[in-house]
């Protein structure tokens, strides 16, 4: 209690509420706490980033000039305003970034709308679920290949779906039928 003021400390001495809270097994753990985890890290940031890069060049620029208010306070006026531009150019790319995603979201959108406007909605159903196909059997084909160590079960068809088992016992049939 080094850094409060004389009348603060016969304050806390003296009165009974603020000698409960000081005493308490809370206040205590939050002091063992403190002292344990963060008084710590305070210090190893301090020793490895404030020390060898703002204090030490700060206190010899300030101890071999002599410096006096107005250029400690045009320091201070130059690191502002270099934090704004900072600030003002991180905003003016989110911006950019983020207005050209939203550009192709609606580009994409409005495509496929043009796209069922165009082909109807019979035909858009059938290639939705050619293309589902083709996803399936990729994904099918990857988790073949995790699982079975790259197994060549499936081949690729005509249309683009991957076939296996069940298409083989397919076409079995249908040669049973006279089909083929």
């Amino acid at each position: 209690m080094d850094f409060l003021p004389e009348p603060l400390i016969t304050l806390i001495q003296q009165h009974p509420t603020i000698q409960h809270l000081t005493e308490t097994p809370l206040a205590s753990h939050l002091a063992a706490l403190h002292s344990a985890y963060l008084t710590p890290c305070i210090a190893h940031l301090r020793s490895t980033y404030l020390d060898p890069y703002l204090i030490h060049p700060l206190a010899t620029l300030l101890a071999s000039s002599m410096p006096n208010l107005l250029s400690v306070l045009i320091l201070a006026l130059v690191l502002f305003v270099s934090l704004k531009i900072l600030d003002y150019t991180r905003r003016l790319v989110m911006f950019w970034v983020n207005l050209t995603l939203r550009l192709i979201w609606w580009a994409v959108v409005l495509a496929g709308v043009y796209y069922v406007y165009n082909a109807g909605f019979e035909k858009t159903g059938r290639d939705l679920g050619w293309v589902y196909g083709v996803v399936k059997g990729f994904v099918d084909g990857f988790a073949d290949g995790v699982e079975g160590g790259r197994s060549t079960a499936t081949t690729m068809g005509w249309d683009g779906y991957v076939t296996g088992v069940r298409d083989q016992q397919q076409q079995q049939q249908q040669q049973r039928l006279g089909r083929y």
